[in-house]
């Protein structure tokens, strides 16, 4: 029953991450363009301070946004007090929680993506729908600079599920050289938010032979080989990855390979990693919690498992289905203490 837990209930996110290499500039604009007609909106907290100075739109402190980003019941708090007529929110992990439950609310919708991020609107607004190519050469006549928007717009898209948009967005974005690493390391994204792991390998090879340090290709590589039963590559790879850049997403793809590869110390070491990245970032860390607790209940060790549970418990953020699964374990672990636990 472990086996088939470990690791269930995977963010929507970890399939792809988008690049989020926008300039302040880009942002400021996005920003600038979200707030035109708005009198409350809710931001990210790194985004208030890009506000114009001049702005009247109402907003939360930084300190209520932060606290809205990993509680929707925290958000819909400030949503009664502010009234918001709109919400932005950034590509990544650090919004996921809060894009993910927007977009399942029958009272917002999506109102724009944009390669800075998505923007939402009570429903009722205009839905967004991908530009065609008459739209976006409108948008972006450089062809140079519509491939890197279509491109990046597209990331965002696949990062939420969109596939089909996602698709349509990169086959506008075919053309300019300069740019083909990056779409290539999109499409195996794109194939790999479908389960078409050995499709997702494909391309992610071909932008790696096109541009070695891709690190999105990267991250879609390592996966994929997890994927396709190449266990020992996919370890090798993600050990070197998590020490050159041990932040959340590569002790994650660690922690995966690892698993895969048998290895459970290495396995849990990479979780309590990421444990303490989430920590020390101020990102809730029940998740990881979670998937650490199954690591250890697998391990044997049952007292550190029911630990790392009853911490999870006490975190904001975690899904239904997440809790049913610490429900489950506590009840499988929790008869026999005799190991101290």
């Amino acid at each position: 029953m472990l086996a088939s837990l470990l690791m269930a209930g995977c963010h929507r996110a970890r399939h792809t991450t988008p690049i989020q290499d926008n300039s302040v500039t880009c942002l400021r604009t996005a920003l600038k363009q979200s707030i035109a007609g708005s009198k409350s909106i809710f931001l990210p907290p790194g985004c208030l301070a890009l506000l114009p100075g001049n702005t009247t739109v109402r907003h939360p402190s930084p300190e209520e946004s932060a606290g809205a980003l990993s509680s929707p019941s925290t958000f819909h708090a400030l949503h009664r007090a502010y009234r918001f007529d709109r919400v932005f929110l950034l590509p990544g992990p650090s919004c996921a929680l809060l894009r993910d439950h927007l977009l399942e609310s029958p009272v917002w919708i999506l109102s724009r993506v944009m390669p800075e991020g998505y923007l939402f609107a009570p429903t009722g607004s205009s839905p967004w729908h991908p530009p065609d190519a008459t739209e976006a050469a409108r948008l972006h006549p450089d062809p140079a600079e519509r491939s890197q928007w279509l491109i990046a717009t597209a990331e965002n898209l696949i990062a939420i599920g969109y596939p089909d948009q996602a698709a349509a967005l990169l086959e506008l974005s075919a053309g300019p050289v300069e740019y083909q690493s990056r779409r290539l390391a999109a499409l195996a994204s794109l194939e790999a938010s479908s389960g078409h792991w050995n499709k997702a390998l494909e391309f992610s090879r071909q932008s790696l032979r096109l541009e070695r340090a891709n690190r999105a290709a990267i991250l879609i590589l390592i996966r994929a080989l997890t994927e396709t039963g190449h266990a020992d590559e996919s370890l090798s790879r993600a050990r070197d990855l998590a020490s050159a850049t041990p932040d959340a997403e590569t002790l994650f793809l660690l922690a995966r390979a690892a698993n895969a590869a048998g290895d459970h110390e290495e396995e849990i070491s990479a979780l309590r990693r990421l444990v303490a990245v989430a920590k020390k970032e101020s990102q809730p860390a029940g998740a990881s919690l979670l998937y650490l607790g199954q690591a250890l209940a697998r391990d044997g060790q049952r007292g550190e498992a029911l630990r790392a549970l009853d911490e999870a418990v006490r975190v904001p953020g975690l899904t239904e289905q997440q809790q049913r699964i610490i429900l489950e374990l506590r009840e499988h672990l929790a008869p026999d203490k005799a190991d101290g636990g």
